[in-house]
């Protein structure tokens, strides 16, 4: 299963960035996405590991719950 890497605006609009089949791969291109972008860039770059691009994108999408209650806290 590939990493995909996504660029998110504050819409939650999702735009590819990219697939990777290694995990160093991916964490560098979030790394360099993130660089790239100025302070004042309101989109996020998450990287997300998953069977397809579409599966991908759902699972962006959903509220997580918190897993501990510290996480509860912190939200």
């Amino acid at each position: 299963m590939p990493y995909y890497v996504f660029r998110i605006s504050p819409e939650k609009q999702f735009t590819p960035a990219g697939s990777f089949e290694k995990y160093p791969e991916a964490k560098e291109a979030c790394r360099r996405l993130r660089a790239e972008g100025s302070p004042d860039d309101p989109n996020a770059v998450r990287m997300i590991f998953a069977q397809s691009e579409h599966e991908a994108r759902r699972l962006l999408s959903e509220k997580r719950q918190p897993s501990s209650p510290l996480e509860e806290w912190e939200a």
